[in-house]
């Protein structure tokens, strides 16, 4: 813990002060505890080193783990992002579906109004036939339209999510 680590540090440098400034008062002691003056300076010296190299290096982790707590939020807002599209990709996906089947079945009636009209109408009203079998040619292409542009939609998507996968492995941008 980063204050545990600065309260020893501070100890050990005050330690480190009065060793010093004890001088020749206090060598009977220093030697009863363990050596010289000088060699309980250099003692306490190197201890002091250690501790704030050990502070520095939880200033280091703590620094680290705040990056990484930084990127995993940035991740989740990228994932709620990545969450909304797909949703609304969903929606228009499912909005185009409806209008192909409505288009489908406005197809299908169109035809079956074509083939009453060959079987009620006199030879005379071709006209009319000709723009009906107009209509039914271009609901047909709009029905086919709207199927391509939900593949293509469908594809979009898959190309999407696969390359959201990718780019989290690879640390690459989706654009």
């Amino acid at each position: 813990d980063r204050e545990a680590a600065q309260r020893q540090t501070a100890e050990l440098r005050s330690e480190l002060e009065r060793v010093r400034g004890t001088g020749a008062g206090g060598a009977s002691s220093s030697r009863s505890a363990g050596g010289s003056p000088s060699l309980m300076e250099a003692r306490l010296t190197g201890a002091v080193l250690r501790a704030e190299e050990a502070q520095r290096h939880l200033e280091e982790g703590e620094r680290d783990l705040e990056l990484a707590h930084e990127h995993a939020m940035e991740l989740h807002s990228e994932r709620d992002w990545f969450r909304g599209e797909a949703q609304t990709t969903r929606s228009e996906r499912d909005q185009l579906r409806i209008r192909e089947e409505a288009a489908e079945a406005q197809v299908a009636e169109m035809t079956r109004e074509l083939a009453t009209l060959r079987v009620q109408r006199p030879p005379g009203d071709l006209e009319e036939v000709t723009q009906l079998r107009a209509e039914l040619l271009a609901q047909q292409t709009l029905a086919r339209s709207l199927q391509q542009i939900v593949t293509d939609i469908g594809r979009s998507c898959s190309r999407s999510w696969s390359g959201a996968s990718v780019s989290r492995v690879t640390g690459a941008s989706v654009g």
